[in-house]
């Protein structure tokens, strides 16, 4: 819906609502269930995204972002993005579903609120993927784990990197399904401590990682 087509920019203030609310359960198990029909017929079905760039320090700020089957903000490549006090939700289209996603890209993720999504934060982990995801709150309601990063199982590019750097605190997270999942092995750090985790997730498997976690 939006695209950026440069550096620098700011939006702000917008309720920016998409196509796309549902899940989509049944179009999924059509593609990849026994006998499915494939990622060809998958991708058959459009997808739409909220927000996208790929030029350096996008503000995204004080919106509400919904309804978008692909990404509510897609952050392709570039650095110092800051996506903060948002309201993003209803991004949940099985298989994809993103409040906010990365390629390689680098970005302040804070104050936000998420819900209703397949994952809030996602990357796809080449190196140069980073973020910091600070004092967001997860309302309750999400389709699969909450924030990842992809390792390069999910890439197939024969490595074991999980993006350059991660960095999760102060966040809250009512929903049930797992907190936090990092599919390999950042080649900096990844960090994640202060987080408010519900009682009925238990603190043995709120983060899930291929590598220690400090």
């Amino acid at each position: 819906m939006i695209d950026t087509l440069g550096p620098g920019m700011r939006v702000t203030g917008l309720r920016i609502r998409g196509p796309n609310s549902k899940r989509y359960l049944d179009h999924h198990r059509r593609a990849f269930g026994p006998g499915g029909a494939g990622r060809a017929y998958y991708y058959k079905f459009p997808t739409s995204n909220g927000i996208r760039t790929d030029h350096p320090s996008l503000e995204v700020d004080n919106c509400e972002v919904s309804g978008f089957g692909l990404c509510g903000i897609a952050l392709v490549k570039s650095n110092q993005h800051h996506i903060h006090h948002n309201f993003i939700r209803h991004c949940q289209y099985q298989g994809l579903g993103y409040g906010v996603c990365h390629n390689t890209a680098s970005s302040l993720i804070e104050y936000n609120l998420f819900d209703w999504k397949r994952h809030s934060i996602a990357g796809t982990g080449p190196p140069g993927d980073r973020y910091m995801a600070r004092h967001n709150v997860e309302l309750g309601v999400s389709l699969s784990h909450c924030f990842d990063m992809h390792g390069g199982r999910e890439r197939k590019d024969d490595t074991d990197i999980a993006g350059t750097s991660i960095e999760i605190y102060n966040n809250t997270f009512w929903a049930p399904q797992t907190p936090v999942v990092i599919c390999g092995v950042p080649q900096e750090k990844c960090e994640v401590h202060h987080n408010w985790f519900p009682t009925y997730v238990e603190p043995n498997t709120a983060i899930r990682a291929a590598a220690a976690v400090q």
